[in-house]
């Protein structure tokens, strides 16, 4: 039987689709990435935004229309967000699987061979997974093929979240937190560096969250680096009030670490960031962000924001402005605010920024990230560094031109994540090469290959 995985979300859900893929090929599944030639249609499925959600469901539609349908299952975050209603709203469903029993895929998907619908969800915060659904759980990230085509892969730290932000439905889809064994983490890790794969990112919704025992993020970050012929270790995604010098020190003393750090904030503003139940003050976060240049003065970082929150005023606004021009981020991820089915903010506050402002707003935040980002990455003109070159560039596969069979823009990233566009053959993708930067934009370096 063939299966085809569609994956939305963000780097957890594509970490999820590779070990789902692995355990359906244990048991006897051919994946195929053709869904014309599937015989099942895995769509694994992000909660987080409400676009994400409307774009399966406008999939499920099509699937619906279609004469001969193969059997369609929906997992992931919308799975357990929406359960049985999947199958009640949506004709084309025949399998709902939550992120805590995908290990239950093989057999789910003989069931629906079988006929008859199948639901397989998580328990809710309040009851906790059986030590035989965690010890399966566990084992398909163990038992995950470390072999791939990319020397890059994703490796996960811990699951689930405790934060309880208010506008965010991941705590409810993802369970709480639970940290892996460290020294399942370094097994998995030894397997993937040893099968090539030896540019690792640790993975966690709150990835310096973790803490197993006595082991903490810095003492992980320290044991993973040391395993010999690791290149490059990257994280995330952080939250501000776990990130410790600890972290920060691993970062600048150990040479395959990454100089990067994606930590959202969300908000310039002390009276939003209550609202948004986010843990910490304005404060706290510029005293993050201060430790971290005092520490890594070439850091970069990057972080999300979100405008037009209930309640936000011009005056709020200004302070996420501030924060931006205080802080000198490399990228920022600034999104609308809208309301998510069950999160406390849908439930108690009223989505009150008109949409017109919202927009202006966002417009505005992504216009002076532009010349914070501009500025970020002109300071690396004239300097040179080592890229992980991962093929063309998507801008230069959209010309119309063909390319030359000797030379090729392609694309790279730095230790800090820079993204590197340079001239240079196809043949070094998935190698190292060393460029000099010779422009820059507000999104990306032009540089020189060199070596």
């Amino acid at each position: 039987m063939k299966v085809c995985i569609i994956t939305f979300g963000c780097q957890m859900n594509r970490l999820d689709s590779d070990l789902v893929s692995d355990l359906l090929r244990a048991s006897g599944y051919a994946v195929v990435a053709d869904r014309e030639l599937a015989d099942v249609v895995l769509y694994n499925t992000c909660s987080v935004r409400e676009h994400a959600e409307q774009k399966v469901y406008s999939r499920l539609g099509r699937d619906a229309q279609l004469k001969d349908k193969p059997a369609i299952g929906v997992i992931g975050c919308m799975a357990q967000r929406l359960g049985d209603k999947l199958l009640k709203r949506c004709p084309a469903v025949d399998l709902v699987c939550a992120p805590g029993r995908l290990y239950m895929l093989p057999e789910l998907i003989e069931n629906v061979s079988a006929g008859g619908d199948v639901l397989a969800l998580d328990p809710l915060r309040t009851e906790s997974l059986d030590s035989d659904s965690e010890k399966r759980l566990e084992q398909i990230d163990m038992l995950r093929s470390a072999s791939g085509v990319s020397r890059q892969a994703f490796l996960r730290v811990m699951r689930g979240c405790d934060k309880f932000c208010s506008y965010c439905i991941v705590p409810f889809v993802r369970g709480p937190e639970r940290s892996r064994d460290p020294k399942h983490i370094l097994e998995e890790a030894g397997r993937l560096i040893d099968a090539g794969r030896d540019c690792l990112t640790l993975v966690g919704q709150t990835v310096n969250s973790y803490r197993f025992a006595e082991t903490g993020f810095g003492d992980l970050v320290r044991q993973v680096a040391g395993i010999e012929g690791l290149r490059r270790l990257d994280f995330v995604t952080s939250y501000p009030v776990d990130f410790g010098s600890d972290i920060l020190e691993a970062m600048r003393d150990l040479p395959n670490v990454c100089t990067y750090i994606h930590c959202p904030v969300q908000s310039g503003s002390d009276r939003i960031l209550r609202s948004m139940n986010r843990g910490y003050t304005r404060s706290e976060y510029d005293a993050f962000i201060d430790m971290a240049y005092e520490i890594m003065p070439d850091v970069a970082i990057a972080s999300d924001f979100i405008v037009g929150f209930p309640g936000e005023t011009e005056e709020d606004h200004e302070a996420s402005i501030d924060l931006i021009r205080r802080s000198g981020f490399k990228n920022c991820f600034i999104f609308k605010y809208s309301p998510r089915e069950g999160t406390q903010a849908a439930k108690k506050l009223a989505d009150d920024v008109p949409e017109e402002i919202k927009r202006e707003r966002n417009n505005q935040l992504l216009e002076i990230q532009r010349e914070e980002g501009f500025a970020h990455h002109r300071k690396r003109i004239g300097r040179s560094f080592e890229v992980l070159v991962e093929g063309r560039s998507p801008r230069f596969d959209k010309q119309q031109e063909p390319p030359s069979s000797e030379s090729t823009q392609m694309m790279g990233r730095t230790m800090g994540n820079h993204i590197v566009l340079f001239n240079g053959p196809e043949n070094l993708a998935g190698r190292f090469a060393k460029v000099r930067i010779a422009g820059a934009n507000d999104l990306a370096l032009l540089g020189e290959l060199t070596g």
